[in-house]
């Protein structure tokens, strides 16, 4: 086994440990403690924080683990996690990027057999993907960027509107132009 799949395959053990530790960790200290207070509160944040194990670190780990013994289905997990990576902007698309690039620079039709139709399809459109990885990575950082700085940004302030000068009524006939007299320079 390459050393970058070995290295691919401890980052996302790592994460997907980390992660779901996290959750449990979250979950066991309002277990030991409960407040009746939050529970709403605990539900939400729970609840979208399981989800978010489920779908990331859930599969990241089990993807790591499959990729260090050597199974070709461990691949496939990965791809499609890298594909789920891809909206994480801008770390779950860089880690996006590393994981495709680990997993086309590795790729072996002997070793992975029927379940190469997916890396073959990558292959095939890759700049595609690549642009669109760039592309995803640029709007997640010129939007934190944005986010971190958005105090430091003056805000409008306070808008006086006056009311508008009253005009003389015009008279009722028709309006007649009249040439000025305009002063001539002296010395002519």
């Amino acid at each position: 086994m390459k050393l970058r799949l070995k290295i691919l395959a401890w980052c996302h053990i790592v994460s997907g440990v980390a992660g779901l530790g996290a959750f449990f960790l979250l979950m066991a200290g309002y277990a030991a403690r409960p407040d009746p207070a939050y529970n709403d509160e605990m539900v939400l944040l729970g609840s979208g924080l399981g989800l978010l194990s489920l779908a990331y670190f859930l599969p990241s780990f089990i993807g790591g683990v499959g990729l260090l013994r050597g199974r070709p289905l461990a691949r496939v997990v990965i791809w499609c996690e890298s594909a789920a990576l891809a909206l994480i902007v801008p770390v779950g698309t860089l880690l996006c990027g590393i994981s495709i690039w680990i997993l086309l620079t590795t790729w072996d039709p002997k070793e992975i057999g029927d379940l190469g139709g997916i890396e073959r399809f990558v292959q095939r459109s890759l700049r595609a993907i690549m642009l669109m990885l760039v592309a995803l990575f640029a709007l997640g950082v010129i939007l934190l960027i944005g986010y971190l700085f958005r105090d430091v940004i003056d805000p409008p302030g306070r808008q006086q509107l006056t009311p508008m000068p009253k005009m003389p009524l015009l008279p009722a006939g028709r309006p007649e132009f009249k040439m000025p007299d305009l002063p001539r320079a002296p010395g002519r």
